[in-house]
């Protein structure tokens, strides 16, 4: 059999395990298309998005749950636009492969030397690969198809290792060129690059600390998803419980926000997804306890944008491990995690009896309550689709009020809810939809966005119908960047508003007024079913009708009240100080300026 590039990167994403290649055409990945569709056999379905945002949010939520995710575009007019994307899985450690078509090496060459601009190119060279060099972990440009299978595994080994996306750009005369046949299978890196471990010295000091303590809870973090690590967090959570637990308290696991579902909120240990602010960690641990974080991260949603690190928390990620004060660099988190079962079961050994209590978490405020009221809330919404939510669904969520209203969803199975919790792109949502609903076919994906991060990709509704998806969109539309107005003037959120001398202050500012869209006639255009709530009884008949319509799409509006924002907002407006409101008192907001 003759091999060529295009047949090269196809088997190597099969072996991966890849069955969905989302993206937008164009001419110069045309070869690479036409081969996997030259394949009956192929398991690579390729999946048409309406734009390459959509797309790459669809590739990244795809490649959270099923491992990795691929895309493919054109050069730079294509490309440039999955900036955004490309950068939120960076940043948030998905592994997402990016390829891109690009010139032949004729044209390259005619380009340079002759000074003709061809179509999609901006006469720089390497404009492309240097773009997204700085956003991911590994980029090749493949011009040579002798050298096509060594860049193409690089790459690939590179995604696998660091769990994070990599850049492919071929140009369009190498797809057809001949190479070597694949050799072997493609494996993650991940441990062989650290040739002296501090784990034994970061378990330790870490059992040190926890020794000099009476109480204990730990944060499961997103990493324990990413890189696969469940089962054995679970399984140091039981060994600690069964040895060292006293009898009746339990020690129990917190998430936040990025690691909400890392593990099933079902869980006899689970506590919350709880926002770990210095004060919250504080009142939680006192001075007996301490937090052990696994595979958490100190960003800003999770942390309240504090420097959380104390005497009395161990926070191990990205691949060292901090106990107090005290770094050991060069720690992988699965040998850490092991390191303490290990340690605990020692300890257990050496000294018989129960050292340890479980900490408390005080319980999230019920929203009950916002089911009486006559027209929906934030609240009231959440408080309805969180009886309605089972295991069946994936509930995917969008930045600003939308997360903070859905950190009290039970979400009753692992991996069952996704957000893009660091990043916070608006509008990553409704294309992670897509994502979704292909890597989990037995799983509904349930999408919650504000009406201004849906304005950003609205059309991927389109991409939920085409491809016969029962993705159900509800659009929240209270006719606001809601989350922006309340970062720099929280003042129009309370009730009653603080009158200031500047009547500016006591408004809602012009420019996060939102226009006014009939969310619910979208699915006339996109095709699908449209919907409209405005009290919980109307929404009530559209769940029931969702439930028993499985195989439709849908868009929901929900319509809530300007002024109106969760619980978790309007508890703390009265001390909020916003980044504009100059005539507070308490102004400037701590940590800001």
């Amino acid at each position: 059999m003759k091999w060529t590039v295009a047949q090269y990167l196809k088997t190597r994403l099969e072996q991966l395990g890849l069955d969905r290649l989302f993206g937008v055409a164009g001419n110069y990945t045309a070869p690479f298309l036409n081969t996997i569709l030259a394949d009956k056999k192929s398991p690579i379905v390729i999946t048409h998005n309406a734009n390459e945002l959509c797309a790459g949010y669809a590739a990244d939520a795809y490649a959270r749950l099923k491992g990795i995710g691929a895309l493919h575009v054109t050069y730079s007019v294509g490309a440039f636009s999955l900036l955004n994307a490309i950068a939120g899985s960076y940043t948030e450690q998905v592994p997402v492969l990016l390829i891109n078509g690009a010139p032949t090496n004729k044209e390259d060459s005619v380009e340079k030397n002759a000074g003709l601009l061809y179509s999609h190119t901006t006469g720089a060279p390497a404009v492309d690969i240097d773009v997204f060099r700085p956003v991911t972990v590994g980029a090749e440009r493949v011009s040579d198809a002798r050298r096509a299978p060594y860049q193409i595994d690089s790459v690939l080994t590179a995604m696998l290792t660091q769990r994070r996306p990599v850049y492919l750009e071929f140009a369009e005369d190498v797809w057809r060129a001949a190479c070597q046949a694949p050799v072997g299978e493609l494996r993650s890196g991940l441990g062989t690059t650290i040739a002296v471990s501090e784990a034994t010295q970061a378990v330790a000091a870490a059992m040190q600390l926890i020794q000099s303590k009476t109480k204990c809870i730990f944060w499961a973090g997103i990493e324990l998803q990413r890189f696969g690590l469940t089962q054995p967090f679970l399984s140091l959570l039981d060994t600690v419980n069964r040895l060292h637990a006293f009898e009746g308290q339990g020690i129990g696991f917190v998430t936040s926000p990025l690691s909400k579902s890392v593990v099933s909120e079902d869980h006899a240990y689970f506590q919350g997804c709880v926002t770990l602010t210095q004060t919250e960690i504080q009142q939680l641990v006192g001075d007996d306890g301490c937090l052990i974080g696994l595979g958490a991260w100190t960003t800003g949603k999770d942390t309240g944008n504090q420097n959380i690190r104390s005497s009395s928390t161990i926070l191990a990620s990205h691949g060292g491990v901090w106990v107090g004060a005290s770094f050991f660099p060069l720690v992988g988190l699965e040998a850490f995690i092991q390191g303490l079962e290990k340690a605990f079961i020692a300890w257990a050994e050496q000294s018989a009896g129960k050292h340890l209590a479980g900490l408390r978490v005080r319980p999230a405020v019920s929203s009950k309550a916002a089911l009486k009221a006559p027209r929906l809330t934030y609240d009231a919404f959440f408080a309805s689709l969180g009886g309605w939510l089972t295991a069946k669904e994936v509930v995917v969520v969008d930045a600003g009020f939308p997360l903070v209203g859905a950190q009290s969803l039970h979400i009753p199975a692992q991996d069952g809810f996704v957000a893009q919790a660091a990043w916070l792109a608006i509008g990553y949502s409704v294309g992670a939809g897509t994502g979704v609903s292909c890597a989990r076919p037995d799983k509904r994906a349930i999408v919650i966005v504000g009406d201004g991060a849906f304005h950003e990709t609205c059309q991927a509704v389109s991409d939920h119908h085409a491809n016969g998806l029962n993705t159900v969109v509800f659009v929240l539309a209270n006719g606001l960047y809601g989350i922006e107005q309340q970062i720099v003037n929280p003042n129009p959120f309370r009730s009653p508003v603080v009158e200031y001398k500047d009547p500016l202050l006591d408004t809602f500012y012009p420019y996060n007024v939102l226009p006014r869209w009939k969310y619910d006639r979208i699915a006339e255009v996109f095709g699908g079913v449209g919907r409209k709530a405005a009290s919980v009884d109307e929404l009530e008949g559209v769940l029931r009708e969702i439930r028993d319509t499985p195989g439709q799409n849908f868009v929901v509006e929900i319509t809530i009240p300007e002024a109106d924002s969760p619980a978790a907002i309007r508890a703390g407006l009265e001390t909020t100080v916003g980044e504009d409101e100059i005539e507070n008192p308490g102004w400037p907001p701590p940590s800001i300026f």
